[in-house]
């Protein structure tokens, strides 16, 4: 069981910005592998340091997550997400048409990007998310972020505010909360090879994705919702 913390709490006003010492704050305490919940343009996260395994460790235990699926990682730009995948064609063309937003790209980790899994695991799911505030927090921090859905594993994911409040406060050691968010989920496509593979349909269609990418082989189309 988590040990019970102080939870802080930032309240997000209608501008949807926070005070730059705010943002500050939150990007010193990624840094130091304290543990955030946000708001993203799909559901509320929770995430930190992609650096420290320490980090992920203590997210997998807030949430009651199986420690056996790897957490996916958020940055601010495409760019950024190059230092720590393999980027490919496909990567670059779906990029170039969903980033930001709700796409989560899998791809092989750069030699540097290794640091981001486990070394039973051949890939990394990467996303720029479409929430400025989010990725101001996460550049200022410079540091891929972790981060998985803000919920308790096998319970829905949280898109309010409130919710995320009443049930994170005392165990994660910042809340931004901002309200509802969108709801949803990023649509999550393996680009490692040189036909997309859809692992699950989200905010992006199989059919957007596959306008963007044709399939060499029509008979690979599977979808997993």
């Amino acid at each position: 069981m988590s040990l019970k913390v102080d939870t802080k709490i930032f309240h997000v006003g209608d501008a949807g910005k926070l005070p730059d010492e705010a943002v500050q704050t939150l990007a010193e305490a990624a840094k130091a592998c304290r543990i955030i919940i946000f708001p993203t343009d799909t559901v509320y996260g929770v995430g930190s340091t992609g650096l420290i395994k320490a980090a992920s460790r203590r997210i997998y235990q807030i949430k009651a997550r199986p420690s056996i699926k790897p957490l996916p990682v958020l940055v601010w730009s495409a760019e950024e997400a190059k230092k720590w995948v393999q980027w490919t064609d496909q990567a670059e063309k779906l990029s170039q048409k969903f980033w930001p937003g709700g796409l989560t790209l899998v791809l092989k980790p750069t030699q540097q990007g290794k640091i981001l899994t486990f070394p039973e695991y051949q890939t990394v799911a990467i996303r720029v998310p479409n929430h400025p505030l989010l990725n101001e927090i996460i550049k200022a921090s410079g540091l891929p972020w972790v981060s998985t859905s803000a919920n308790i594993s096998g319970s829905p994911a949280l898109s309010k505010g409130e919710d995320v409040v009443n049930t994170f406060r005392g165990t994660v050691d910042y809340i931004v909360s901002a309200g509802n968010t969108p709801g949803g989920e990023s649509s999550v496509i393996d680009a490692t090879g040189k036909t997309i593979r859809i692992l699950r349909e989200g905010k992006i269609s199989a059919a957007q994705a596959f306008e963007v990418c044709p399939p060499e082989n029509m008979s690979v189309m599977g979808v997993k919702k």
